[in-house]
């Protein structure tokens, strides 16, 4: 069961994560050397393109719509209730929202771009890599519906959460063979993720929305989240 404390715990945690990496990136510290020695082993590795770039897509924000908007749709019609979808957008417009503004403040290249002159010197070609978009989809949106969908303690829930790690993990390690992101662009957008998807949990726990509320053991985390608040 995800505490008041362990909540505020793994945020806080989760935030000074990302405060370390954008500062590496931006001064361009030791993180930002680790990032171009992994560029240069993942095209040592020339990994096949046509495989990586299908398991990438775990992360396209399309697809993950595609796939559980309707299945969050149903459980809303189910419920009559517009909590299981309306938390699904919520998770969505945050992760989005960082992410995005994270893009444009750091303006940082693509590897497959710092390859290149001409690609380099394009305009608006650089506002896109920090953090990675995909990799926060996984955590954020996946997550989400892992969470929302099973009872902590379960192993419904654990077998869901092991699915997203493996999702996101396979993402991350896509994106590198494939050199479409930096190893630090793909753990700030597992920061990013997390810290969109801790939110949600904490706001849906303080106001009882979580699907574990009607339990003795839910609705003692939801008064000690409450008290926090």
């Amino acid at each position: 069961m995800l505490t008041a404390r362990r909540l505020s715990t793994y945020t806080t945690s989760a935030c000074l994560v990302l405060a370390i990496l954008i500062q590496q990136v931006v001064s361009r510290g030791v993180l930002s050397d680790f990032d171009k020695t992994s560029r240069e082993m993942a095209r040592n590795l020339d990994a096949p393109t046509d495989i990586f770039s299908i398991t990438v897509m775990l992360g396209l924000r399309g697809i993950i719509l595609t796939v559980c908007l309707p299945i969050l749709g149903w459980v809303s019609w189910k419920r009559r209730s517009w909590i299981p979808i309306a938390g699904f957008f919520i998770v969505l417009i945050l992760e989005t929202g960082i992410a995005g503004a994270l893009k444009i403040s750091v303006g940082r290249i693509f590897p497959y771009q710092y390859e290149n002159f001409w690609n380099r010197m394009m305009i608006g070609q650089d506002e896109m890599a920090f953090p990675s978009g995909h990799a926060a989809n996984c955590v954020a949106l996946w997550g989400y519906v892992a969470w929302y969908l099973t009872y902590a303690g379960t192993r419904a829930r654990r077998t869901a959460m092991r699915l997203v790690v493996i999702a996101s993990c396979t993402v991350g390690l896509s994106s590198w063979l494939i050199r479409t992101h930096w190893p630090t662009d793909l753990l700030a957008g597992y920061v990013v993720g997390a810290i969109s998807l801790l939110a949600v949990v904490g706001f849906y726990t303080a106001l009882g929305f979580n699907p574990e509320a009607t339990s003795q053991r839910s609705q003692e985390v939801r008064h000690e989240t409450a008290g926090v608040q």
